[in-house]
């Protein structure tokens, strides 16, 4: 398999690329489906992520004790949430298990992170439309990443429904969860501006954070875990209605008035907006979180393949009682085949006494003999 260059500045898409992207039958073979997609963009800036910023404070130092026990909290954090089709667990655990030789040096960890095979090194269409000549690639692919790893800490309840496999597994509270990523920000994130925002945020507990992320583990309540995602997905589209009213306004100086007021406007800016999910929203046009979190599950977890409907129906049906015509039917037949079965055992035993009253006389007669 070759081993795709990771490097920002080898992201760019060839000429060559570009015209064979658009012939058809090239395009139908090589065309990776929304799921393949997701996980694609998301390990790549994952990997970016760690080249781009593990080290940017000082390229030519070890890193210093806060910063190593950010980076293994970031990999633990992301070995007990990410899905196994990401790919990425072989690479995560080596980093982990040497994770003291790693943060020595850039090269140490150059040279793990290209070892480590990604199928596609240019990220999705999705994630590479640009504004103002700008591309958001890495950014796009990052919040996929987080989305995935939320949902996934969610459904895998921190670590603590993978205890049963491997009782030495670390598990986070959604609390613990958040501050992993809150470092995360604070030390690797490439991006002051990105940076500064979050953690005034965080810090000030937006978005309910300080009440709705619970310490707790082993007696969380169920739905605790979802309240990780959930206040991930707030913060996302925060930054979404942030970034289009900038442009509004941007608009607006320049005098170009339709322009600003599409940007104000944009229900595009929040996720998922209404033609991708119509139950995520109330009657009174708040958030519908149960259907919201639905949604992120489907798309960042499951990726769209729910359970035929038919035959989710039909499990239902079987976990519920039903006492219709068919149950009384089965009941008549099953009692009419046991007094036959009652019958013919009677015919079967008094059949044996005649054959051993004939094999008797027969013995009499001398017609069995001992040889």
């Amino acid at each position: 398999k070759r081993v795709p260059d990771l490097r920002p500045e080898a992201q760019q898409t060839t000429t060559g690329q570009k015209v064979l992207s658009k012939v058809p039958i090239v395009k139908r073979a090589f065309k990776r489906s929304k799921a393949e997609e997701t996980l694609n963009d998301a390990a790549l800036s994952f990997t970016r992520g760690l080249l781009m910023g593990v080290f940017r404070n000082d390229p030519d130092k070890p890193l210093d004790y806060e910063r190593k026990a950010a980076l293994k909290d970031w990999l633990d954090l992301l070995s007990v949430s990410l899905p196994p089709e990401m790919g990425l667990h072989e690479l995560i655990d080596t980093l982990r298990y040497n994770v003291d030789n790693v943060s020595q040096s850039v090269k140490n960890l150059e040279m793990i992170v290209s070892k480590h095979y990604i199928p596609n090194p240019q990220w999705s269409d999705s994630c590479t439309r640009t504004t103002n000549g700008k591309n958001f690639g890495f950014f796009c692919g990052f919040w996929k990443l987080l989305h995935i790893m939320s949902v996934g800490f969610a459904e895998q309840a921190g670590g603590l429904s993978l205890r049963e496999s491997n009782p030495s597994i670390r598990v986070f509270s959604p609390s613990d969860a958040a501050d992993v990523v809150r470092d995360y920000m604070t030390y690797f994130f490439n991006c002051d501006k990105c940076t500064s925002r979050f953690i005034s945020q965080y810090d000030s507990c937006k978005f309910d954070r300080c009440n709705r992320l619970t310490d707790k583990i082993e007696d969380a309540p169920a739905d605790s875990w979802k309240e990780f995602p959930l206040w991930l997905w707030a913060v996302h589209n925060d930054i979404s209605r942030s970034k289009a009213n900038r442009a509004s306004e941007a608009y607006e100086k320049l005098g170009r008035k339709g322009q600003a007021r599409k940007w104000e406007n944009d229900m595009k800016a929040v996720y998922p907006h209404i033609d991708q999910c119509i139950s995520c929203f109330a009657a009174d046009g708040t958030w519908d979180e149960d259907s919201v979190y639905n949604h992120l599950e489907k798309e960042y977890w499951i990726f769209g393949h729910d359970v035929n409907e038919k035959v989710d129906e039909f499990l239902e049906y079987r976990e519920k009682p039903h006492y219709g015509v068919g149950t009384y039917l089965c009941l008549a037949i099953g009692g009419l085949i046991t007094t036959w079965l009652v019958r013919k055992r009677k015919l079967r035993i008094s059949g044996r006494h005649k054959k051993e009253d004939v094999l008797s006389d027969r013995f009499s007669q001398g017609k069995y003999r001992d040889s």
